[in-house]
């Protein structure tokens, strides 16, 4: 006898619960490699201020209260608009697609809700804390080793600069799953890159020289 809880099966519950966190966790992934990559300026904008001016490789990765990049700027609490549009665009067509293979209305508000309620888990109220001084998880008996694995991982993202002066490791937040998949995983610290940090604060100050604060840059990054 089958088990069904609000219009669906057990077995239909859990898969969809599976492939909506699946398909959430590689959105993410693929939408924070696009924000580093800067093929989107306007996109990548807000996340790059996060990168460089409030958490930057040469600073302290904790603070006592969350510097937020979205600070006078569009956005919806603390998710900044470069996250925002994006996503909204990606729920239409979820929810499109699956009202269109004829996917049960129980199904599609759940896997939307999931689509919805993963990503603000992770990549904005997780991500955000990772760079809060003594946050509760890193006393937590459950939750505590995988915290901070994750956010060691999340601070060799931030130190790991190219030679293009791009960030280009560890785009997961909580897991890493499509790190590993697609070959961007990194363990352990590098030698940090000198020359692709000073590449990439000079092509944000030249990007950005008219309306931002520039003080906290190297001295030899304000003219």
């Amino acid at each position: 006898m089958s088990i069904h809880f609000l219009g669906m099966t057990l077995g239909g519950f859990l898969v969809t619960l599976a492939s909506a966190v699946l398909f959430a966790e590689l959105i993410g992934y693929l939408l924070h490699r696009l924000l580093h990559s800067e093929r989107f300026p306007a996109l990548s904008r807000a996340h790059l201020i996060h990168h460089l001016q409030l958490y930057g490789p040469l600073q302290p990765m904790r603070s006592p209260a969350y510097k937020d990049a979205t600070d006078g700027r569009a956005s919806l609490g603390n998710i900044g608009m470069e996250w925002l549009a994006p996503v909204v665009l990606i729920l239409v067509f979820s929810w499109a697609t699956m009202h269109f293979i004829g996917v049960s209305a129980p199904y599609q508000i759940f896997a939307l809700m999931i689509m919805v309620f993963w990503p603000v888990f992770m990549f904005s109220y997780l991500h955000d804390r990772m760079h809060l001084q003594n946050f509760w998880m890193e006393r937590a008996p459950v939750v505590r080793n995988w915290f901070l694995r994750a956010r060691r991982l999340h601070d060799i993202h931030h130190h790991s600069v190219n030679d293009e002066g791009r960030m280009d490791r560890n785009f997961g937040i909580g897991f890493f799953l499509f790190d590993q998949l697609f070959g961007t995983l990194a363990k352990r610290h590098c030698a940090f890159n000198r020359r692709g940090y000073w590449i990439a604060l000079l092509r944000y100050e030249s990007r950005h020289r008219d309306d931002e604060d520039f003080s906290h840059f190297p001295s030899a990054f304000r003219r």
